[in-house]
């Protein structure tokens, strides 16, 4: 079932911060009706009027905006489609006893699965995910250079904020099975016939001074890094999607591997309606980064190509499978981030958690969102009712980052869902209350706009050693680490 947003959040949050400011501007007059107000010192006293005024109703706008949050709390994520048990039933709220639909093909698909990690353990290519906090020396240096110099030739709207790193290197250990990190393109170590189309991308992309499809200003790789999908082509003749060509460029020679591709391509083929029907609502819709400022222009524009994208006879997805072990007596929660950059053009995220251990406990899968032009409670074109101005004044009941709350999932085994990568998402909360390592594993598929980034990882041969693609990682990490979006999305691009 998609459970789509209502904005009842916005809407809320709205007519309280009306309320409160005809509150204050009423009680002011009233007090003030009858003074002239020629007198400097009655003048003083009006000032101290307003400020007291201001005052509570700040603390009574705060306490309402926790009360908000409260509620949300139990609210089951919106903007997703979610796979549960009896998901005709409307406005059901997930508990910790509510069970997710078991895929049918689970068995096998841990099996193939398991066949390639023991592959990768007798050919010493086990990939643990590096640590973005321990990264320095020379990558270091050149990425801040070209950040401090790319940053003195344009203006910032917004000043960035700077965040505390949160260091998980003794919390968790993240296995990469297939990782995108170790198949991006890259001029360096790549060879392809599409260079010069591929770099002709990036050079729109750079140049776009607008926001992407799902309204988020454009932000591409410092350096040319591109993450590559696989093609899934439908056959007719087996009614399911089939990976045509390559997978993961440093398993190509697993004899195994194509046991994993056909269950990967059973697993898509179980998704792909509910993407579908995911993809036909979304397309709908036409979002606009809401900004403080309604002189927007051409530029502003939209790149919206969402709607001529068709799932019907091929999706290209990024695959990425991995295992996250948490230590014993830890709790791990990861960081608000989407998935890539607006170069990567990934439209929707597809998630399966096929392994959960059972002793983990009180994860969540948190969501939110940029505001939209169809939130806006009032007429659009008034500038005090735009989706930014919901809070008229009073600036301490939005959410600091200006993004919507969406509510959220448990975390365990058999969580299966899809949603847009509008949706800014976090995992929050996984305890550990044992005294050994617990482990749990994910299979995500990243839904690239085929129309818009038709570049895939058959495309591209790889030229250089495995040791050398892990290096480049290194500095794609710290890029996208450090490349913010707007304040209006500041939030991290991390793993999770």
């Amino acid at each position: 079932m998609l459970n789509i947003d209502n904005n009842s959040y916005i809407r809320n949050i709205y007519s309280k911060s009306i309320d409160l400011h005809s509150f204050k501007e009423e009680s002011y007059y009233s007090r003030n009706k009858n003074k002239d107000g020629d007198n400097q010192e009655e003048q003083v006293n009006e000032d101290d009027i307003w400020e007291r005024l201001n005052y509570k109703c700040q603390n009574e706008a705060k306490q309402y905006c926790k009360s908000v949050y409260q509620d949300l709390k139990l609210q089951k994520a919106c903007d997703v489609f979610i796979f549960e048990e009896n998901f005709d039933s409307e406005n059901k709220i997930l508990t910790h006893n509510e069970k997710y639909i078991a895929y049918e093909r689970k068995l096998k698909l841990q099996k193939a699965i398991n066949t390639i990690m023991t592959y990768q353990d007798k050919n010493n290519l086990v990939d643990y995910h590096p640590n973005i906090n321990s990264i320095g020396g020379e990558i270091k240096e050149l990425v801040d250079q070209e950040m401090v110099a790319k940053n003195k030739n344009r203006w910032q709207r917004h000043q960035q904020k700077e965040e505390k790193l949160q260091n998980t290197a003794d919390i968790v250990k993240v296995r990469n099975i297939i990782h995108q990190s170790l198949q991006s393109y890259h001029k360096d170590y790549t060879n392809s016939p599409k260079q010069a189309e591929i770099q002709a991308y990036f050079k729109r992309m750079k140049q776009s001074n607008g926001y992407d499809q799902w309204g988020k200003e454009c932000k591409t790789s410092l350096s040319e890094f591109l993450w590559l999908p696989t093609v899934f082509a439908y056959s007719e003749k087996n009614q399911m999607y089939e990976v045509h060509g390559k997978l993961f460029h440093p398993l190509e020679q697993c004899p195994d591997l194509a046991e994993l591709k056909q269950e990967l391509g059973h697993l898509l083929t179980y998704f792909s309606k509910p993407l579908q029907e995911t993809h036909n609502h979304f397309k709908q819709l036409y979002y606009k980064l809401m900004h403080n400022y309604s002189d927007f222009d051409d530029d502003n524009e939209i790149a919206d190509v969402k709607p001529k994208v068709d799932f019907s006879q091929k999706i290209h997805a990024i695959v990425k499978i991995s295992e996250m072990e948490i230590a014993p007596n830890s709790t791990y929660s990861g960081q608000w981030h989407v998935e890539g950059f607006s170069s990567d053009n990934i439209l929707y995220t597809c998630l399966y958690v096929i392994e959960h251990d059972q002793n983990l406990i009180n994860g969540k899968l948190k969501f939110k969102r940029t505001p939209r032009s169809d939130d806006v409670p009032g007429d659009p074109y008034e500038q005090e009712q735009c989706a930014h101005q919901y809070c008229p004044n009073y600036e301490y009941l939005c959410d600091p980052d200006k993004v919507i709350p969406l509510g959220s999932l448990d975390i365990k085994e058999n969580l299966m869902i899809i949603f847009p990568n509008q949706n800014i998402h976090k995992v929050k909360g996984i305890k550990n209350v044992t005294d050994k390592p617990l482990k749990r594993k994910i299979i995500a598929f990243f839904v690239v706009n085929h129309e818009d980034q038709p570049f895939t990882v058959n495309d591209v041969q790889f030229t250089k050693p495995i040791e050398i693609i892990k290096e480049y990682r290194m500095r794609d990490m710290y890029e996208r680490s450090k490349n913010k979006q707007t304040e209006a999305q500041s939030f991290n691009y991390c793993e999770h």
